[in-house]
């Protein structure tokens, strides 16, 4: 019999190896070369065979004892193969179930054990171990599937993992990683995804030689869902815009793309303005936050013109106008900035990014994003759930 407290420390130290051990060529390797070297006198198994799928066969991988006891290639056909897969682990116990290649010396019992390590696609594996007398049926299912799961779920998460890294290296080539050169004016921006990628969107576009377009929008939800809604958003307005059509056109017609090819539960604001040399700005808001100009006493609100894309086929969508003046400085953010807790238990929001931008506004640009930006992410988001996503935008007109 085995002693009870001693195994439970093992496999709680087995399971976090898996949990926390790098993942490399040689992870399952090591996994199986552990297992049999941890629990294999006290539950009677041993020689641990690996393999994994390639080209329609299991094909050996690695092993930790005597090559000979199975073969270099099971086939998908194989009833071995096919008892694995279709329970994920097995017992081949019965005259039966047992193969007739497996033919092990007087030292080993007639059965063996296997069980298979579902990864992400192209990455399925299968451990077999053979049996010495004296083995437990019970002892060796709760050690094994134990394992099992927990491999399973490391090799999962490792490729969620890796595709999360990948669409964040993805969004990050499509937003701009530095504000552009705008004669006469002095432009900042800092984002902030809650997760690996994230739902906010930003962008400036060269016009002509003294106009530039300055996006930014929120898409619903976070995470991958909401990265792709990005992703979709930003080439509509570029190659929109890029390929001079009108402002209005462009956005209208991203709204019935997005309609047509997204959920109706997602959906996405979008702020999109023109900006002149000489201060003008011609710009639609579709939903978003209320962007803000400041002028000494005076704040003009960018209020939206219409509502947010994607829920509805069309969206009556109108143009506003507005005026930066020298001196003046425009300010554009996502809900992320303003939805905000202060220490005293008052609400950030609209209100103090007004009074925090004015207590900073003759720094430079990139300073008076950097210093409201840290102080607005480092209070406490209201929703109890979960951090938002965070941008703040500003353009600061030269006098």
């Amino acid at each position: 019999m085995i002693d009870p407290k001693q195994f439970y420390r093992k496999m709680d130290r087995m399971l976090a190896r898996i949990a926390s051990e790098g993942h490399d060529g040689q992870f399952l390797h090591r996994i199986l070369e552990e297992l049999v070297r941890s629990f294999g006198a006290e539950l009677n198994f041993g020689n641990g065979h690996m393999y994994r799928e390639l080209f329609g066969a299991y094909e050996l991988h690695h092993t930790t004892g005597d090559a000979d006891l199975f073969p270099a290639r099971l086939s998908l056909n194989e009833a071995v193969v096919i008892n694995v897969l279709e329970h994920g682990a097995f017992l081949f116990e019965t005259t039966s179930e047992i193969p007739s290649w497996y033919s092990p010396g007087p030292e080993y019992a007639r059965e063996f054990v296997a069980f298979k390590i579902d990864g992400p696609p192209g990455h399925r594996y299968m451990y077999l171990f053979s049996l010495r007398p004296g083995w437990v049926r019970d002892e060796l299912a709760f050690c094994l599937n134990g394992v099992r799961f927990s491999l399973n779920y490391r090799l999962k998460s490792d490729a969620v993992q890796s595709e999360l890294d990948t669409a964040a290296a993805i969004q990050n080539s499509l937003l701009p990683q530095k504000a552009p050169v705008f004669p006469g004016f002095d432009i900042a921006v800092r984002s902030q995804p809650a997760e690996a990628v994230g739902g906010d969107l930003y962008d400036f576009l060269m016009l002509e030689e003294d106009m530039m377009g300055i996006a930014i929008g929120d898409a619903s939800g976070h995470g991958l869902p909401a990265a792709l809604l990005v992703r979709d958003v930003l080439m509509g307005i570029r190659m929109g815009v890029g390929s001079n059509l009108k402002m209005m056109y462009t956005l209208k017609k991203l709204n019935r793309v997005l309609h047509e090819t997204t959920f109706s539960t997602r959906f996405v604001s979008v702020f999109f303005g023109e900006l002149n040399v000489n201060g003008g700005l011609l710009y639609a808001n579709a939903g978003h936050t209320s962007g803000l100009i400041l002028h000494e006493d005076t704040i003009t609100r960018l209020d939206p013109t219409g509502p947010i894309m994607g829920p509805l086929p069309d969206i009556p969508l109108e143009r506003g106008f507005a005026d930066i003046p020298k001196g003046g400085l425009m300010v554009l953010y996502t809900d992320g900035i303003t939805e905000r807790t202060e220490a005293d238990g008052s609400i950030f929001e609209e209100e103090g990014l007004i009074k925090h931008i004015l207590e900073c506004r003759d720094l430079s640009a990139k300073a008076i994003v950097d210093r409201v930006f840290e102080y607005a992410t480092a209070l406490d988001h209201q929703s109890d759930l979960l951090e938002d996503d965070s941008t703040l935008l500003v353009v600061k007109r030269d006098l």
